[in-house]
């Protein structure tokens, strides 16, 4: 099977209890940039958190919200994403920023402008293009579909997310299923009632 999602970064931290808590909170940030082929982390010097993706050309980019991530990702305010020289990080530029005060402030939280800011950055061997689709199917059997447009990696994996959170938080469903990551792009089924949603990833044939 071909790989599709970047491999876990290669340090000892791995069996660190704070590391293992933050990669599991902030895994709706990270799963989408391993989904573009980058190895991303967690890092956690001085007491201090973001996320770091390697871009795998000399720079990287580094996702922090108002200073440092929060230990709770409930209490983000928005999301700020930094390209920078892994050598010299005074080479940098700012490619996002929707806290209170920032550029981007109208888009708060939300992962998907984020993520298309980042699939936007011009560097070789892209990932290929995905699809988000959904399927709803009623307890008497009648279906409804919803597609998203062919997007770019971490956006549609960011996509994924968004919809399957709006489906447990906002409208009652519990997720029953989901593909283990090893296995392929993201694939959940979700039950509410008798009514059946599928979420999926796919990749376009464009």
């Amino acid at each position: 099977m071909t790989t599709t999602i970047a491999a876990l970064p290669d340090h000892n931290r791995l069996n660190d209890p704070l590391w293992q808590r933050l990669f599991h909170s902030y895994s709706h940030v990270i799963t989408p940039l391993r989904y573009a082929g980058w190895v991303t982390d967690i890092e956690t010097c001085g007491g201090e958190f973001h996320v770091r993706a390697d871009l795998r050309d000399g720079t990287e980019v580094i996702i922090a919200s108002e200073g440092s991530l929060p230990a709770d990702p409930n209490e983000v305010t928005g999301w700020t994403a930094v390209r920078q020289d892994t050598e010299d990080t005074s080479r940098h530029t700012v490619l996002y920023d929707s806290t209170p005060n920032g550029t981007q402030r109208h888009h708060g939280t939300s992962l998907i402008p984020l993520m298309a800011r980042i699939d936007g950055i011009d560097i070789p061997g892209r990932a290929p293009r995905l699809i988000v689709s959904a399927t709803h199917t009623a307890p008497y059997g009648t279906n409804h579909n919803q597609t998203a447009g062919i997007e770019a990696p971490a956006t549609a994996v960011a996509r994924f997310s968004e919809w399957s959170r709006r489906l447990t938080d906002h409208e009652g469903y519990r997720r029953v299923w989901h593909r283990p990551e090893c296995e392929g792009y993201p694939l959940a089924l979700f039950e509410s009632a008798g009514h059946i949603t599928t979420v999926r990833v796919t990749r376009s044939n464009d």
